[in-house]
Parts: C-alpha cells; sequence; structure tokens
C-alpha cells in the first residue's frame, strides 16, 4: 500500500523477518506515513490517503 492510489495484491516470498513484531495486539491504531491501519478481534483493516482500504483476517482478504 502507498499513501496514496489504488491498493495491490502481490504474492511475495514470505519474509519472516519482522524486527521483533509478529502481531498487533487488539485495539492499536498505527499510522505509517500516509496511510494507518486498526487491528480488532475481526482482522486488520489499512487506509491511505485515498480512502483506499485492504482488510486482513485468517478468513478473508480484501481490497476495496
Amino acid at each position: 500500500m502507498f499513501d496514496t492510489g489504488p491498493v495491490e495484491m502481490l504474492c511475495q516470498p514470505l519474509n519472516r523477518n519482522r524486527d521483533g513484531f509478529d502481531r498487533a495486539e487488539y485495539g492499536v491504531t498505527g499510522r505509517f506515513g500516509g496511510f494507518s491501519c486498526a487491528s480488532s478481534t475481526k482482522g486488520l483493516e489499512c487506509r491511505n490517503l485515498d480512502g483506499r482500504v485492504f482488510f486482513l483476517s485468517r478468513a478473508v482478504q480484501q481490497v476495496f
């Protein structure tokens, strides 16, 4: 995801180097440049400055 523009889903090899972070606690919101992500019991939702969103959970991956 970039600060603006559509979200693109790319298939990449799994990178297990997470710099010590492997999950977000529920109820946490973080800002990363021009987008923000919020975690909940439903999953992780990230939104950029254009309002483009991706949602990830164990059951589903959505881009809108």
